[in-house]
């Protein structure tokens, strides 16, 4: 009779229930809780895995929780922008890369530029051989994705302009300037007020 190689003994037999290692463990739970369980799933070892993973701060939601180094994120009905990681895509020359919460932007273009120029832009980075290896792996991700975005056919792209409205940084000069013209209206307005309240009391006595 042939033997089995302990390869193929592996093999055989159940496939793993979880996808990866496990093991039997006994417990002793109170009725009501094996009854809350089975509500999630009938399977007891499925409900805990379901209850594990959906607990802030498990593996599955951190896994949930990181955002794509580039993506089209959703800004109205039907309307994308494209969204990238800037931590690593810090600097992309003839783009502007516009904050959003956290360490999101999106990508803006001028308006007499189009996706091509983008793509363009991304071609022109990579080729310098000064960034490091995140910034390149993110290039490469958002040369894909434009790449395969434009050739989608559900897909249009439009160029629409955009304000940026930036408050400037007043130098000390300036700001010293400015203060010295507040007191000054500060007191003509009050000269204003005491004349007005002058003026009142002479109309009253007369």
């Amino acid at each position: 009779m042939d033997r089995l190689s302990p390869d193929a003994s592996k093999r055989r037999g159940r496939p793993s229930k979880f996808g990866r290692p496990s093991r039997v463990v006994a417990l002793t739970l109170p009725e009501d809780a094996v009854d809350r369980l089975r509500r999630v799933h009938r399977d007891l070892g499925w409900a805990i895995m379901k209850l594990l993973d959906d607990t802030p701060g498990s593996a599955s939601a951190r896994a949930d929780d990181i955002q794509p180094d580039v993506e089209l994120a959703t800004v109205g009905d039907r309307r994308s922008l494209i969204v990238v990681n800037r931590e690593v895509i810090r600097n992309l020359p003839g783009v502007n890369i516009i904050p959003l919460a956290g360490s999101r932007a999106f990508l803006a273009l001028d308006i007499d530029r189009g996706i091509s120029d983008l793509e363009l832009a991304v071609i022109d980075r990579l080729a310098d051989p000064r960034i490091e290896r995140p910034e390149r792996q993110a290039f490469v991700k958002l040369r894909a994705q434009l790449t395969a975005w434009r050739r989608n056919r559900e897909l249009q792209f439009h160029t629409r302009a955009i304000i940026v409205v930036e408050r400037r940084v007043k130098k000390p000069f300036d700001q010293g300037a400015t203060t010295a013209r507040g007191r000054t209206a500060k007191r003509a307005s009050a000269k204003t007020l005491a004349l007005i309240a002058a003026a009142t009391t002479d109309s009253g006595r007369q």
